[in-house]
């Protein structure tokens, strides 16, 4: 059996990581790895996994394409994939039904008919990106007149799926994948202190010096690649709320060209309104080092995958506080995970809408009357009563439960076995 581990980019993010974390938990079976790009291929080859560097794998334009053009890259994408192929091959493919590439989703299903083994590791769904949908229904439907939905989801023996949680997994069998072709497959949270005893205090005092703010402050931090979903607005409004007791940090900037201008717009806003956000903290000090010196870890996003901002952090004696997306949470909360306080909305006063749903100019405005004075403080607690509870104290006896689950329940070993024996029962 060869396990060939697939996906559009290599580029430092969730997806990569759990790629990285498939190899480590796969040391007996061959694994070879193919991506469209990898601006780092030691992450893969110093892991044992051959790697191969396939550009059509790469997110595809989102233009009006020909039917020729569109046929010519299916043959293309078809013909390098046969190559990669033996009789006993599984392609573990990563959010090939996305929407970033239809050629590619439309590839591997033919192969598929062939009698292909493709086990689908669905981590987001084009459904819930309607411009992702539009685009496969262009090139599916429209150019090679297949029905959206079978190539999607087949109903064939030799084409399974994994999902990150339980909301997932209802949504497929809603969609008719049968129970025995899914595995729920949540991410092993492998993430440690290598630090050596980590004292919080030092680490804080070290990290504050040499991102030039007060170590009197609590450190608050969003361990997050900023992009639209993940709600930078909403985190510059909290760190306005609070910035008499806190420092906001935020670790990375987006890589994606379709993000970097709101990202430009929220650096220059906070720069122009004297808001003391730190951008790109995970650029100028150890990341490992920052979340342990945090006080706080802080998500404001209001879609995730899998959600393992809600988790790793606790691994470094670090709680996690902010929005509650109630169907990643679920899960966490069905194992017993204590979280001290998780928001659903942020009420306005004046404005019956939750903060996420403005975009952005109106929520710059918003902003920028609580930066005034227009909007009052004390108005947004009153309206929001759980943000007084935000940043209060949380008890080591949560933390040190809360790191036992996660040893428990998302270990690389367990997670390991899971894909082992499903890529058994399609081997057969």
């Amino acid at each position: 059996m060869q396990i060939l581990i697939a996906h559009s980019h290599l580029n430092p993010g969730g997806v990569t990581r759990i790629i990285e974390s498939q190899i480590d938990s796969l040391k007996n079976i061959p694994v070879k790895v193919l991506v469209g790009t990898c601006p780092n291929p030691e992450t893969i080859t110093s892991r044992g996994a051959e790697l191969v560097i396939m550009g059509e794998l790469n997110y595809l334009e989102h233009k009006t394409y020909s039917d020729d053009e569109a046929k010519e890259m299916l043959d293309t994408v078809l013909e390098k994939l046969r190559q990669q192929i033996t009789k006993d091959t599984v392609i573990h493919f990563h959010n090939l039904n996305l929407g970033k590439n239809p050629i590619v989703t439309f590839a591997v299903y033919l192969l598929a008919k062939e009698g292909v083994r493709v086990f689908n590791h669905a981590h987001d769904f084009a459904e819930d990106r309607p411009s992702n949908q539009t685009f496969l229904e262009e090139i599916i439907s429209d150019i090679f007149s297949h029905n959206l939905s079978e190539v999607l989801y087949p109903n064939l023996p030799n084409y399974q799926f994994g999902v990150l949680n339980s909301f997932d997994l209802e949504r497929l069998l809603s969609y008719g994948v049968e129970a025995d072709r899914i595995e729920w497959l949540p991410n092993p949270v492998t993430f440690s202190c290598t630090i050596e005893n980590p004292d919080k205090e030092a680490s804080k005092k070290t990290i504050c010096e040499e991102l030039k703010i007060s170590d009197e402050k609590l450190l608050i931090t969003y361990p997050v690649r900023v992009i639209q979903r993940k709600n930078i607005g909403e985190f510059i409004l909290l760190s306005v709320l609070f910035d008499h007791i806190t420092n906001f940090v935020v670790t990375q900037p987006p890589q994606n060209p379709v993000e970097r201008e709101m990202y430009r717009q929220w650096v220059k806003f906070c720069e122009d309104h004297e808001i003391d956000v730190v951008f790109e903290a995970g650029n100028k000090v150890d990341f490992e080092q920052l979340l342990c010196a945090s006080d706080f870890c802080i998500t404001t996003s209001y879609r995730e995958g899998f959600g393992m901002v809600y988790l790793e952090p606790w691994l470094l004696n670090t709680p996690v506080v902010g929005r509650d997306i109630d169907y990643i949470t679920k899960d966490f909360k069905d194992d017993g995970f204590t979280f001290p306080t998780l928001f659903y909305k942020i009420n306005i006063p004046e404005i019956k809408i939750d903060f996420k749903d403005l975009n952005m100019k109106m929520q710059m405005e918003i902003i920028c009357d609580l930066k005034s004075g227009r909007i009052e403080k004390q108005k947004m607690f009153e309206q929001n009563p759980i943000l007084t509870t935000l940043f209060n104290k949380v008890a080591d006896q949560v933390i040190e439960q809360n790191k036992e689950i996660i040893k428990s329940n998302y270990s690389l070993q367990g997670y390991g076995s899971k894909l082992q024996n499903r890529y058994k029962k399609l081997v057969g």
